[in-house]
């Protein structure tokens, strides 16, 4: 036998490698690309605001240091939503100058000024519209006390001009350098979760192949964890679509959010009536909350129609195949069903079984088909 050319792998160098990759993995969870990119961002839009602030007329070039703190502010993980903090922001300057100019034209001891500034700015953080601004209200208030000294409205008018400088600086810089668009990782994500959820399924599918009862009953909980992904995704599918407004890349990069909110839809629904199915086993298996009788045979077609239901989610997931793996479905589901009804008393909880596994394959198909459609209708357009 020929000997290798390379030597053994020491084991040392194993152990280098898994702490190379640990680290690569670390930095990553630290500094995503994203993360990186939005430090850029800021980076250019304080130096920017910075030297816009510095070309101001000399009273309020006096206070340029407040543009770059404008910039900084206006960031974020969209477009939309740093433009809105932006906005929310200026309006906070605004009221928080006009309540320090207010306090110095009142002759009361500057204890009381300081309370009522702080009345203010807490009823303040209950006016939804005003969202982050809010917070900025008292600190602008007190500055303008502090500061303003004998030239107040030249300090407010100043200070206030300087940040929202450098808050428009901040959201134009947003604006134009390679905006964030997160619609295509929406879109892998939904993909992911179906494929974990066929994975479960198939696991469920092994469960109901192997001991009976089965000892492990971690399983039972998987239906709100389900429910807790489907939240995580159409959160994910919010962002994606705030990622797009007023973002310069989307006018050629064009994705169909709908799509995705359908596919959320979906996943839910599926979701949903895995907790029936989960239900239905667990009262087989435990006779808990109440008694299902399931026997082997039923079992046994019960696990060969979450086979065919994990191939189905994963065929729209994006493997292909969808209307064979849902043929093979419908198949699987029906032989389970001819076996329940042979009883001269069909099992309800059984029955409960049934509907759901033929639900989750309806619901699934309807997404599908229209997802055929819309390329189908895509391939025939001409491209824009």
């Amino acid at each position: 036998m020929a000997r290798s050319e390379h030597p053994p792998t020491e084991p040392s160098e194993i152990i280098d490698a898994s702490v190379t990759a640990k680290t690569e993995r670390a930095l990553h969870r630290w500094l995503p690309p994203a993360r990186i990119a939005n430090a850029v961002r800021a980076a250019l839009a304080a130096m920017a605001a910075w030297l816009l602030g510095t070309q101001l007329p000399a009273d309020f070039a006096e206070y340029a240091y407040a543009a770059p703190l404008g910039a900084f502010i206006a960031t974020g993980t969209t477009v939309f939503t740093i433009a809105r903090t932006a906005l929310q922001q200026a309006v906070g300057l605004a009221i928080g100058a006009a309540v320090g100019l207010a306090m110095l034209a009142v002759d009361i001891h500057g204890l009381l000024k300081i309370g009522i500034i702080a009345v203010i700015g807490v009823l303040l953080q209950g006016a939804g519209a005003l969202g982050i601004g809010a917070g900025v209200v008292p600190v602008v208030a007190v500055l303008v006390i502090i500061f303003g000294g004998v030239d107040a409205d030249g300090y407010a008018v100043a200070y206030v001009g300087q940040f929202s400088v450098g808050l428009v600086v901040g959201v134009i810089v947003n604006m134009l350098v390679m905006p964030p668009l997160y619609d295509r990782e929406a879109r892998e994500r939904i993909r992911g979760e179906v494929r974990r959820t066929a994975d479960r399924v198939e696991q469920l599918a092994e469960m109901l192949r192997g001991e009976w009862p089965p000892k492990d009953e971690s399983w039972v909980d998987w239906g709100l964890e389900l429910q807790g992904s489907v939240e995580e995704l159409s959160q994910e599918v919010v962002a994606a679509r705030e990622s797009r407004v007023l973002n310069v890349r989307s006018m050629w990069r064009h994705h169909d959010l709908a799509r995705d909110e359908r596919s959320v839809a979906t996943v839910r629904s599926v979701s949903h009536r895995m907790i029936d199915v989960l239900d239905a086993i667990a009262a087989a298996a435990w006779e808990s909350p109440l008694e299902v009788e399931m026997e082997d045979d039923e079992r046994r077609l019960t696990a060969r129609a979450m086979d065919a239901l994990a191939e189905h989610l994963r065929a729209w997931a994006g493997t292909g195949g969808a209307e064979e793996a849902s043929a093979a479905s419908g198949e699987a589901i029906e032989r389970l069903y001819r076996r329940i009804i042979a009883h001269d008393e069909p099992e309800s909880g059984m029955a409960t079984l049934v509907f759901a596994l033929r639900a989750m394959r309806e619901r699934i198909d309807r997404a599908a088909e229209a997802e055929r459609e819309e390329e189908a209708e895509a391939a025939s357009s001409p491209p824009r």
